[in-house]
């Protein structure tokens, strides 16, 4: 059992609030889950026995006046009725400026009622455009947590800056929702959901990286509306999704695993198995639980098996979202729904549609009419052309957009002549993609727009960041620029000029406490439809070496699409007397290889060619190693690893403008908080006196806890591994906290 008493620790930051959430969250949750009990937590006297807020509070469907304020009274989220009697409860909202809730905007009673699994959604109008608001409930004396949200600029107003991410795909029994965890702390302006936030199969709890027994029921797959509410009672009960919807509004829609996998319109996977009247009546209930559980606007309630999910939203004059819904309307799947079908000319019949006719009118018109900088179709499957087959045959996925190809090109062509910079943000696919979008007119490859496929939180586990199909699908696409096959998210920074997407991907997902990192950047300029190429890359790693032993740091290119013919690098260290270079090596790929190493190791050079046409064109986005650096530690501290590029030639010889990214060398471990260097009283490689004053004390939980996302902490894994289980996570921080203890 995991100690939930920790001590007195300043929790007022995001990063904080997630860690006493998961240290006394997921003992909750596993008591929760042995439970399974259907007895209301309620007293005789109506009062709540235990904490009724376990699925947090969220925000959504933003506009400069208002915003959709969600909560949901589940005492016991993992039970059917979550916990509660059969009666309505009236629930208190208020909305403030500030996180303490002491300026208070606008407040009023909701009721939560049992029909509707006692949630709330609650429209908060009257508000100030393009400002943040914090808010909460509370219901018979129990306050919930405090959110954040934030309304959009007034219609037409100017917006020199706006920062989302979108995510897809929280397969629950994958892995822990890390992602989650560091889009809170990005405290953005939106998120949007772009689909599978539930999946509808049994939970085998036995291939789960997580450790949480749960109720039979759980091991079915939801076909009625109790199934359907248990699995958002589960998947919303993770700490790092409720920190993630309380940190910003979001804008979501579904795909199919809301449902049932690879659903088209009234047909459900298996109509063999499942008839026409029983899937809609199925359908009916995955939307009504669907809706109670996400922070939508009344137009969004369904009516029975319907539900008009295609919505628009526009922040200011940057940028508008069309959110689609490619799934209710669409027709079945061409050739069975193959994955890489060859020559199915049913992808090409004129009456096939993914939006449907008024969805497609809706959207068509929307484009012709926009007056934003950016206009953005948030759209559930990868849109851009992609052949999946190897080899000369073209083999194309029916269940996306190239199944719908007259469809495709409509929207293509509307790109091409009205829309505004067109930008596809995409989810399904569990993995990184940056796509061109080429015009639908015959013979051109002019681009049209952008295609930014986000990977999944954590369907799919750990991932790599590239492997087998990735290569031969970028190899197969002049138009796909990037893969990556790790778990994360998308950051996207948007200005007037310019739009920034930042891939981050995590190391792992089978345990909690991965670090996050951004794998690729790419930027976009506004009137320049397309992903632009990207400039070689030359950037070193971040090290952690010991006072007086040696680490090797690696020297890699990236963006070397045209391949590389040979090249000459410097690196240099900022302060040699934290650390010496000892000795380069250039990677075995080159033929020919020189290196240099200056006597006081305070630089080095390395020169290499490729003669035997080794390091030929890379993929996209991926590092080819290029050298090695032998790094010594010679005295605490850190010390920045400068590169320069004194030349880079291509395959055929030209040279290359090549941009370049220092490294790190942190030697120690250095003091984690700019004080006394911490120390090992024990003398066992772990660092347990963490802030140096030379003892183990409850401030070095403090300072670990503060220090736990800093290079300081994150490059030094053995001297902080308290758990020892060869990674960074917050048990570690609980672990160093029983020794305390």
């Amino acid at each position: 059992m995991r100690p939930t008493d920790l001590p007195d620790i300043d929790t007022t930051a995001q990063d904080r609030r997630t860690f006493l959430q998961r240290t006394g969250g997921v003992s909750l949750a596993a008591i929760l889950g042995a439970s399974g009990g259907a007895a209301a937590m309620v007293d005789d006297d109506g009062n709540f026995e235990s904490d009724p807020y376990t699925l947090g509070v969220a925000s959504g469907d933003p506009l400069p006046d208002s915003v959709i304020l969600w909560t949901r009274l589940a005492p016991n989220p993992l039970d059917a009725g979550g916990g509660m009697p059969d009666e309505e409860f009236d629930i208190e909202w208020t909305v403030a400026t500030d996180e303490a809730m002491t300026d208070v905007v606008t407040s009023g009673t909701a009721t939560a009622e049992p029909d509707h699994a006692h949630t709330v959604h609650v429209d908060a109008d009257g508000l100030a455009p393009d400002s943040a608001y914090y808010y909460r409930f509370e219901c018979r004396g129990e306050t919930s947590p405090v959110g954040r949200t934030k309304t959009a600029p007034a219609a037409g107003a100017s917006v020199e800056e706006f920062q989302f991410g979108f995510a897809s795909c929280n397969r629950w029994v994958d892995g822990y929702y890390t992602a989650f965890e560091h889009m809170a702390e990005d405290e953005l302006d939106l998120v949007v959901h772009l689909g599978d936030y539930i999946y509808e199969y049994g939970i085998d709890v036995s291939e789960s990286p997580r450790e949480q027994s749960l109720p039979q029921a759980y091991k079915q797959e939801t076909t009625d509306l109790d199934t359907y509410r248990l699995r958002y009672g589960l998947y919303k009960s993770d700490p790092d999704m409720r920190a993630a919807h309380a940190s910003a509004p979001w804008l979501v829609t579904r795909d199919d695993h809301e449902v049932d996998n690879n659903w088209a319109g009234d047909v459900p996977q298996d109509p063999d198995e499942q008839s026409t009247e029983a899937f809609i009546e199925r359908r009916a209930a995955a939307l009504k639980a669907y809706y109670e559980h996400m922070p939508f606007r009344m137009a969004q309630k369904p009516d029975d098996a319907s539900q008009k999910l295609y919505r628009y939203y526009a922040f200011g004059d940057l940028l508008d979202f069309n959110v689609l819904d490619t799934r209710l309307y669409r027709s079945d799947q061409a050739c069975d729904d193959v994955f890489d079908k060859v020559d199915c000319e049913e992808r090409f019949e004129a009456d096939r549609t993914i939006l449907g006719d008024s969805q497609e009118q809706w959207l068509l018109d929307n484009l012709e009419a926009t007056e934003t900088t950016w206009n953005v179709l948030a759209n559930q499957l990868p849109f851009a052309k992609m052949d999946f087959k190897a080899g000369e045959q073209e083999g194309f996925r029916t269940e996306q957009w190239d199944g719908y190809v007259p469809e495709q090109r409509l929207v293509k062509t509307a790109f091409e002549e009205d829309a505004n910079n067109p930008v596809v943000i995409t989810g399904d696919f569990h993995s990184h993609w940056a796509n061109t979008l080429v015009s639908a007119k015959d013979g051109s490859s002019e681009p049209v727009g952008a295609e930014f496929v986000g990977t999944s939180i954590s369907s799919g586990g750990n991932g790599t960041d590239m492997d087998e199909f990735g290569r031969q699908v970028v190899s197969e696409n002049d138009n796909v620029e990037y893969y990556n096959n790790q778990r994360g998210y998308v950051r996207c920074t948007v200005t007037p000029e310019t739009w920034t997407t930042e891939f981050r991907v995590l190391d792992y997902v089978d345990e909690p406490g991965s670090r996050i990192e951004t794998d690729a950047t790419v930027e976009l300029t506004a009137g320049q439809p397309g992903i632009p190429a990207e400039r070689p890359l030359v950037l070193a790693d971040a090290v952690a070496v010991g006072n007086g032993k040696t680490a090797t740091a690696e020297l890699t290119g990236r963006w070397l699409d045209e391949g590389l013919s040979g090249g000459t690098i410097s690196v240099s260290l900022a302060d040699p007397e934290v650390a010496t270079i000892t000795g380069a090596t250039v990677d075995d790929a080159f033929g020919i290889a020189e290196t240099e190493v200056a006597s006081d190791g305070a630089a080095a050079t390395v020169r290499f060619a490729d003669i035997e046409e080794n390091a030929q064109g890379a993929v996209p986005g991926t590092d080819t190693t290029l050298a090695t650096l032998d790094i010594r530690g010679t005295g605490t501290g850190t010390t920045d690893i400068e590169v320069t590029v004194d030349r880079l030639d291509d395959d055929s010889g030209t040279s290359l403008e090549a941009t370049t990214e220092m490294g790190l060398v942190i030697v120690g471990p250095p003091p984690a908080t700019g004080g006394d260097e911490p120390t090992d009283p024990d003398g066992d490689g772990l660092f347990e006196d963490v802030n140096g004053n030379g003892r183990l004390d409850y401030a070095d939980i403090e300072t670990l806890f503060d220090s736990f996302e800093d290079d300081s902490v994150r490059l030094n894994k053995t001297a902080y591994d308290f758990n020892e289980n060869g990674q960074l996570d917050y048990d570690d921080i609980v672990t160093l906290y029983s020794e305390v203890n």
